[in-house]
């Protein structure tokens, strides 16, 4: 699973094969699925890999998308939301997916652009899950010895007013969003991450597991931010 880091180049260990290589640039993160779905990378990938939410998408990305089966992504740039419904298959561009042909299989994507200000929160996502020490295989890792604990932090007023209208723009976009989307979590929580909120993204995360119960990833980033908050305590 291509967990996370957002901006610029990430040089990571996939097996033996991809050590030391550099890959393509992050584009997007896949915020929703169901069924089976495929994907691979010509640039360090030999065989197909299962695609999971939270997956971090690499230009050049090709996916598969089988049938009775759905991928939904954003592309950080562009703020195109695209959500596949298989049989389809796609590759990964800088700021959108190109169809791909395949065994006389052609699918053309729903389509739609998140406003300006949550694609700003989306942005944040991948550099949390980073932050928290999450894998590109989903699995935690153990923090390096500059890595501390930080304790939720006392905000300004103009910080204070940027997260109320954090809140406000998730409200309007949870009533356009379908009930198994979080992607109005993600940008929230990408927000409020940015300031240490760790009790408030703690709320998020568990309105986003009521939509996505088996969500592994939110799952260990629930019990990452639970940890920061007893540490916080200690304090």
């Amino acid at each position: 699973m291509k967990l996370i880091g957002l901006g610029g180049l990430l040089v990571m260990a996939i097996g033996a094969s991809t050590e030391g290589q550099i890959l393509p640039p992050d584009v997007g993160i896949i915020t929703q699925l169901s069924g089976d779905v495929t994907y691979r990378n010509e640039d360090y990938q030999e065989t197909p890999a299962k695609a999971q939410v939270f997956l971090k998408v690499l230009q050049g990305d090709h996916f598969k998308v089988g049938a009775k089966a759905m991928v939904q992504l954003v592309y950080f740039r562009s703020g195109q939301k695209e959500t596949w419904k298989g049989p389809a298959a796609f590759i990964v561009g800088e700021t959108q997916s190109r169809a791909k042909v395949e065994r006389g299989i052609q699918a053309q994507p729903e389509v739609k652009i998140l406003p300006s200000g949550v694609l700003e929160g989306m942005r944040r996502v991948p550099a949390l899950l980073r932050r928290a020490g999450l894998s590109r295989s989903g699995t935690l890792q153990v923090r390096g010895p500059g890595e501390s604990f930080q304790k939720s932090k006392e905000l300004s007023e103009e910080k204070q007013k940027e997260i109320a209208m954090a809140k406000e723009n998730y409200r309007n976009l949870r009533n356009q969003t379908k009930a198994d989307d979080i992607t109005p979590e993600l940008y929230l929580l990408g927000i409020l991450a940015n300031y240490d909120q760790f009790e408030e993204m703690e709320k998020v995360i568990k309105d986003a597991l009521k939509k996505q119960p088996d969500n592994e990833v939110l799952k260990k980033l629930e019990e990452w931010v639970q940890t920061q908050i007893i540490r916080s305590t200690k304090k």
